[in-house]
């Protein structure tokens, strides 16, 4: 009897030491990848590169069909799989699909493959009809609000805000305000990795006890202590002194030959079509093809970068798309533009151009 007890009490132990090194040594089930382009970015299990769709609402997918099967989503069994690689901050957690599959999210956020990616380190699908973008562990980046439209959130999905009684460089808010508004730390600045397209400036700042808060155009970022769960927003407009930060829409970049000219948040160059006329646009159907409009969500806040001082504005295209505008001239991407600083649309046909700020 003792003989059993023992053996008993020996296998025990042993499952309690097994538990935790099966863990310890499961596959991640995203992992990081990098390339000298585009730095890191999540990958899947096999290494091949995951992606987002702009599309989503936070914890849902969108994608089925024709979508599904060119953009095949990462999927688990069940979550005890959700393991998640070293250096990703944030959280894994899933999505039911309509079919009853676990789709595999991170910070809230669908994952899905490409079709056309042929082997680890592929990246061809970032970028795709600018809705499909690789997923860097990011320390800021962009959210969608239902009423707030694109606001900036932290390494795990939550809502930051700007104090409007800070300065660029400065924070006001320490102490008893620090304890109810935590600022957004990092270990140095060279910890900090940009979201996709997040246009402006990420930098820091150090408080009094030497922490470096991180800031966005020179503004002290902060979460709310009542936002209890990513896509909580309560702390929006509290004290008429704390507000969500909404990323810039169109930014100033420029060449030698051209000077200074409008961008937008890819950093794809802007152009004008003589043929519109202000609130109007007169380039449809095969038109946007080869120019794109550009466009923001329903709610989205317009905000032009430094150096920009005319007046942003929207008309309503004839699908219902809301179209950014410059002085009233409607603004467009050219097709033939493929990198950042490309500007192959200048002169066409005489009739499309550059915008000049």
């Amino acid at each position: 009897m003792f003989k059993l007890r023992s053996l008993v009490l020996l296998l025990c132990m042993l499952l309690v030491v097994a538990v935790p090194l099966l863990a310890q040594d499961a596959t991640p089930i995203v992992s990081l990848g990098s390339t000298e382009e585009l730095g890191d970015f999540l990958v899947g299990p096999d290494g091949m590169t995951l992606y987002l769709f702009t599309r989503d609402p936070l914890n849902e997918t969108v994608c089925y069909d024709q979508c599904a099967q060119n953009w095949p989503p990462l999927t688990v069994e069940s979550e005890d799989e959700l393991v998640a690689g070293e250096g990703i901050p944030g959280e894994l957690s899933t999505i039911e699909r309509e079919d009853g599959s676990l789709q595999v999210a991170y910070n809230g956020i669908a994952l899905y493959y490409w079709l056309r990616d042929d082997a680890p380190g592929d990246t061809t699908g970032h970028g795709v009809n600018n809705v499909w973008w690789v997923v860097p562990p990011a320390t800021v980046y962009i959210s969608y609000d239902d009423e707030l439209g694109s606001i900036l959130v932290g390494p795990t999905g939550m809502t930051l805000y700007m104090f409007t009684n800070d300065e660029p460089g400065v924070s006001n808010c320490v102490d008893d305000c620090a304890g109810n508004w935590p600022p957004l730390t990092v270990e140095s600045e060279d910890a900090i990795v940009f979201g996709v397209h997040l246009p402006g400036e990420l930098g820091t700042l150090e408080r009094a006890d030497g922490s470096l808060q991180v800031t966005y155009n020179g503004w002290p970022l902060y979460y709310w202590a009542q936002d209890a769960e990513r896509g909580d927003t309560t702390g929006e407009g509290r004290g008429e002194v704390w507000y969500t930060v909404a990323p810039e829409t169109v930014v100033l970049a420029g060449n030698d030959e051209l000077g200074d000219f409008l961008v937008g948040a890819n950093g794809m160059t802007l152009y004008t079509f003589t043929n519109d006329e202000p609130g109007v646009s007169n380039c449809a159907d095969e038109c946007t093809d080869n120019w794109p409009p550009l466009t923001v969500r329903e709610n989205d806040r317009l905000v032009a970068g430094e150096g920009i001082e005319g007046e942003l504005g929207t008309i309503e295209r004839a699908d219902g798309g809301l179209q950014v505008t410059y002085n009233g001239m409607p603004l467009y991407f050219f097709a033939e533009d493929v990198a950042v600083g490309d500007t192959n649309g200048q002169g066409r046909g005489e009739r499309w151009f550059v915008v000049a700020p």
